[in-house]
């Protein structure tokens, strides 16, 4: 599986004109300036099978179920982490997807696809297990150590069933309390990142241009 950002096997290199180069580091120095405030997003992969206009169907028909794992912080009811991700998922979540996500599963359906964010991952915890059957509320505690007692790092996984098609990684702004616009607004821009516009993997052109 391939990074978002890591050229297609036999791809040849493209240069971009001085000016356009500049424009594209540029708007990649203000994004990383712009994810400081609540947060940041570094990294994301997908699969050849993640189909944007299949989920925007899907999403038009009925809610995409939202699963969440873990805590951001001590304290925290697996209600409260799941309805404050619901409602940062309905108010920052991507444009071009209807913002139609439910944390009830009788609501959603049968749908084909779902949506699950994990806080507090242990740093010992494959991402590639977050669609996997087995995923429960016990599951990221099994794999915490003694060091992960203060992890920030938070995964999410779009799945249909338990197949992955794409995952992404990051951490909210240190301090950001759950519910508060800044834990929103990194909720928002991690979905984001693992529900694109364009699948890097089908568009080569994503390499040279913002897809999201």
């Amino acid at each position: 599986m391939r990074s978002a950002l890591e050229p297609p096997a036999g791809a040849r290199a493209r240069r971009l004109p001085l000016g356009s180069a500049i424009a594209v580091a540029l708007l990649f120095a203000l994004a990383g300036c712009a994810s400081g405030g609540s947060g940041v997003v570094h990294n994301s992969f997908f699969t050849i099978a993640y189909d944007p206009g299949s989920v925007r169907a899907a999403m038009s028909r009925a809610p995409l179920l939202v699963e969440s794992y873990g805590s951001p912080a001590a304290g925290l009811t697996a209600e409260t982490i799941s309805q404050a991700t619901v409602q940062a998922l309905r108010q920052h979540g991507a444009l071009w997807f209807p913002r139609n996500y439910t944390a009830s599963a009788p609501d959603a359906g049968n749908g084909p696809y779902h949506l699950r964010i994990a806080y507090g991952v242990p740093k010992s915890f494959d991402r590639q297990r977050l669609c996997s059957s087995d995923m429960g509320p016990d599951a990221l505690e099994k794999a915490r150590g003694q060091d992960d007692d203060a992890s920030t790092r938070a995964l999410a996984s779009f799945c249909r069933g338990e197949t992955t098609l794409g995952t992404a990684e990051g951490a909210p702004a240190s301090g950001a309390q759950v519910g508060s616009a800044a834990f929103s607004e990194f909720v928002g821009r991690l979905a984001r990142a693992v529900m694109p516009r364009h699948n890097p993997e089908r568009d080569d052109d994503c390499l040279f241009r913002v897809c999201d």
